[in-house]
C-alpha cells in the first residue's frame, strides 16, 4: 500500500503502529482537506490577476517559446470552478460510499480498495477533476448550488449535533471527576472553559455584524445573525432550568 516505492515504506517503519482503519481516515481526510485548499485558492481575489503575469500560462499573456497559449484561466477560478471541485470531491467520495456498502470489517475483500491503492485513489481524484470542467455550464452550475444548499445544511446540522453532545460529555466528564475529589479544581476550570467559549462566540458574532452587514442594508444578514444570537440566549438559559436538569 505504499505510494511511491520503497523509501514511503522505510519513513512509514520508524512510525508508531496503527490501524488500517485509522490510517484510511487520516488518508482520506487529507485528500478532503487537500480538495478544500484548491477551492480557497480558487476564490482568493487577485489569483487571476497573478496568473496572467506568468508568460503563456493564460490567454493573453503572451507565449512561451514561440506557442501562444489556448488556457482561460477564467474558467479555472471562481465560485462556477469550486462547484466543479466540490462536484468532483462529492463524486469521489460517493463512489467509495457505494463501494463500502455492506463491508463490515476490514477482512471482506472489498476493504482492500477501502484501505489501500492510494496513489490509484489519487489518480481517480484527479482524473475526476479534471473531467468536471469540461462539464458545460448550462445548468450545471444553478442545479449544483441546490445541491451546495442542501449538502451545505445538512452538514452544518450533524456539526451541530456532535458540538452539543461533545460539550454535554465533556461537562458530565468534568462534573464527575469534580464529584471525585478536587471539586473547586474541576468547578473553576468548567467556568473558565464556559468563559472562553461564550466569550469567543459575542466576539464571532460582533465580527459578523461588522463584516457581513452595513449601517444601511443587508437587512437579511442582519435578520440572521439576530435569530441565531437569540436562539443561542434562549437555549442557554433553558438549558440551566431545574426541570431539564431533572430530565438529562
Amino acid at each position: 500500500s505504499c505510494l511511491c516505492g520503497s523509501a514511503p515504506c522505510l519513513l512509514c517503519g520508524c512510525c508508531p503502529s496503527a490501524k488500517n482503519s485509522t490510517i484510511s481516515r487520516l488518508l482520506f481526510t487529507f485528500f478532503l482537506f487537500l480538495g478544500t485548499l484548491v477551492s480557497v485558492i480558487m476564490i482568493i481575489p487577485g489569483v487571476e490577476k497573478e496568473l496572467h503575469k506568468l508568460p503563456g500560462f493564460c490567454e493573453g499573456s503572451g507565449s512561451v517559446l514561440g506557442v501562444q497559449t489556448k488556457v482561460d484561466c477564467g474558467s479555472f477560478l471562481g465560485h462556477k470552478a469550486v462547484y466543479r471541485m466540490g462536484f468532483a470531491m462529492a463524486a469521489f467520495f460517493c463512489l467509495f460510499a457505494v463501494l463500502m456498502v455492506c463491508v463490515r470489517s476490514s477482512k471482506d475483500p472489498r476493504a482492500a480498495l477501502q484501505n489501500g491503492f492510494w496513489f490509484f485513489k489519487f489518480l481517480v481524484l484527479v482524473g475526476i477533476t479534471v473531467g468536471a470542467f469540461y462539464i458545460p455550464d448550462g445548468t450545471f452550475t444553478s442545479v449544483w448550488f441546490y445541491f451546495g444548499v442542501v449538502g451545505s445544511f445538512l452538514f452544518i446540522l450533524i456539526q451541530l449535533v456532535l458540538l452539543i453532545d461533545l460539550a454535554h460529555s465533556w461537562s458530565q466528564r468534568w462534573l464527575r471527576n469534580a464529584d471525585q475529589g478536587n471539586a473547586k479544581g474541576w468547578y473553576a476550570a468548567l467556568c473558565i472553559i464556559t468563559f472562553i467559549f461564550y466569550a469567543t462566540s459575542i466576539a464571532a458574532i460582533a465580527l459578523l455584524y461588522v463584516y457581513y452587514t452595513k449601517p444601511e442594508g443587508c437587512t437579511e444578514g442582519k435578520a440572521f445573525i439576530s435569530i441565531n444570537l437569540i436562539l443561542c440566549l434562549i437555549i442557554s438559559v433553558v438549558s440551566i432550568l431545574p426541570k431539564i436538569q431533572v430530565r438529562q
